[in-house]
């Protein structure tokens, strides 16, 4: 009798813990874990890039050497080990420059296309290094007025091959701390680097014209060191 009556308490005991802890899961739910700094995200960038420009072939360009352009990428993260992780994407920067040389009024417009390749190093809550290489294209559009040659502007357009190569430093200025927001985190960054396009001859022509009716400038190489001040988001 005494241990038929052990046994039904023993069993009331069991049960009310086992209440008492399914309260407290239903009134205490975990708080949601904060994303890893290596999850797999989406990260939009716009940024200025200015490029030195210091071949002859862009003096009818510019009077100073130097090539502003608009800078937007994204990419996404693709494997991460460690400290380190891996990031893919595109990216476009864009330039319009012009100048005015003995009479001649010249202009240049610039398109790059290029596939971000980005190695990253990680110091936690201090963001992380990274070095980029872009192989791609550019697409280069030149045009003079000049007042000797007879008919319309002189023009010439071409796609080229381009590529980059550059270093730098992203520092995040805020990161989310509940899983319902959108934006994981906000950044700011700097790389540099060189950049290269490959030699466009400059052998101009009047639209519709022989080769003969223009005039030859030599090559254009937009080649050169460049710097990249971008902010950026991640998802």
């Amino acid at each position: 009798m005494k241990a038929r009556l052990l046994l039904v308490l023993l069993a009331g005991a069991s049960t009310l813990a086992s209440a008492e802890a399914r309260a407290e899961d239903v009134a205490s739910p975990a708080p949601a874990p904060r994303p890893d700094r290596h999850e797999v995200v989406a990260r939009f960038e716009l940024g200025y890039r200015g490029s030195f420009i210091t071949t002859p072939g862009y003096n009818p360009f510019s009077t100073n050497d130097y090539l502003p352009q608009v800078s937007i990428g994204v990419t996404r993260t693709l494997a991460s080990r460690g400290p380190f992780s891996f990031a893919s994407g595109v990216a476009w920067d864009y330039a319009t420059t012009g100048a005015t040389s003995l009479g001649d009024t010249t202009s240049l417009t610039f398109h790059r296309l290029t596939a971000i390749l980005e190695g990253r190093l990680h110091f936690r809550r201090w963001g992380y290094a990274f070095v980029r290489g872009a192989p791609g294209v550019a697409y280069e559009s030149v045009e003079i007025d000049d007042p000797s040659v007879p008919g319309s502007a002189l023009t010439k357009s071409r796609w080229l091959f381009a590529a980059d190569l550059s270093a730098g430093y992203a520092l995040p200025l805020w990161t989310r701390t509940h899983a319902t927001q959108a934006l994981s985190s906000f950044w700011a960054q700097a790389d540099g680097g060189y950049g290269l396009v490959a030699n466009q001859e400059l052998n101009l022509t009047p639209n519709g014209q022989t080769r003969t009716d223009g005039v030859d400038l030599g090559a254009l190489a937009l080649r050169g060191a460049f710097f990249r001040l971008a902010l950026a988001a991640s998802f």
